[in-house]
């Protein structure tokens, strides 16, 4: 058996690691395992390790971490792979991080035995994702709110699996609601505050409509939503009039700061002063009952 697990969906990467290295401790009762980090400089051992196992015949389960992660490794794992294919030892290989189609190691070992790639999924397979992960753990309904968690969180799968976690302990054998989510997923709408801000600066205002529209089905009053949109565009206007003066200067957070000034460059100064602009009139227009406040929302988010 050879097997290269590669990608920067790091969670599914080595949840399907640890799957098949336990598939393998069942069957062998962990005798014959060895694991070896080449982050750590660690080819020598395997260089023996393999040697010794050879003379003797044994069969082995090894791991190897960071196959490509030094060029000296990697060419001799390449040199090595046909014999490594031909043998008795199973090699499983895990490379956290990018890879590159071009890459030689991934199309040896492609062709000698499987490589699978874990990318970050996009929204509608991290929608799936979720609706599966809730099914696993008994709750049906977890498709209903997977495109909430989706909008809240992003693919972070680490953190999701924690808040699924959280929600299911939660609702204690009820079904989860999207008032579930609410009330229990960290920082719902300041987390995604940024990613709707920045499908605003790219222009995607069909993306930054939804966000707005998943916070509102999970319970965020729509006015809250607004004040938050009205800081976030102040921190960017604080970020692009005054970056010498940095977080210390503005009073700000370095993390937010920080991402503020990335996100400020996104959009012309003009078009920033333009923006607080418009907001300050939504502001004003659902507080005197012009328009209630789910509809201005929705027109201030098409408008900026």
């Amino acid at each position: 058996m050879l097997i290269f697990l590669y990608g920067a969906d790091t969670f599914r990467l080595r949840r399907k690691a640890r799957q098949i290295i336990s598939e393998h401790e069942t069957r062998s009762r962990g005798a014959d395992f060895a694991v070896f980090d080449m982050d750590e400089s660690r080819a020598p051992d395997l260089s023996a390790a393999f040697r010794q196992t050879s003379l003797f015949g044994a069969k082995r389960f090894f791991v190897v971490k960071n196959p490509i992660f030094q060029k000296e490794t990697k060419e001799a794992l390449i040199a090595a792979a046909e014999n490594i294919a031909a043998g008795p030892h199973n090699f499983l290989f895990l490379q956290e991080g990018k890879v590159l189609k071009t890459d030689r190691f991934l199309k040896v070992i492609g062709k000698l035995g499987q490589a699978q790639e874990f990318a970050p999924l996009d929204a509608a397979n991290l929608e799936r994702w979720i609706a599966a992960e809730f099914a696993v753990l008994g709750h049906p309904e977890g498709g209903a709110i997977a495109p909430i968690m989706a909008a809240a969180i992003g693919n972070d799968l680490w953190r999701m699996s924690g808040e699924i976690s959280k929600l299911v302990h939660f609702a204690a054998g009820r079904a989860i609601s999207a008032a579930d989510v609410a009330k229990v997923v960290s920082s719902v709408a300041e987390n995604n505050i940024f990613q709707t801000v920045d499908a605003i600066a790219a222009g995607n205002k069909k993306e930054a409509l939804r966000m707005v529209r998943c916070h509102a089905a999970a319970g965020d009053h729509p006015l809250y939503l607004l004040a938050m949109i009205a800081a976030q565009f102040k921190n960017l206007l604080l970020a692009k009039r005054c970056a010498a003066a940095g977080a210390r200067g503005l009073g700000m957070h370095p993390y937010v700061f920080s991402k503020s000034a990335v996100l400020a460059r996104r959009f012309g100064g003009a078009r920033l002063e333009e923006s607080y602009g418009l907001i300050r009139q939504a502001d004003f227009d659902i507080k005197t009952g012009k328009m209630t406040a789910a509809a201005g929302l929705d027109f201030l988010v098409a408008k900026l």
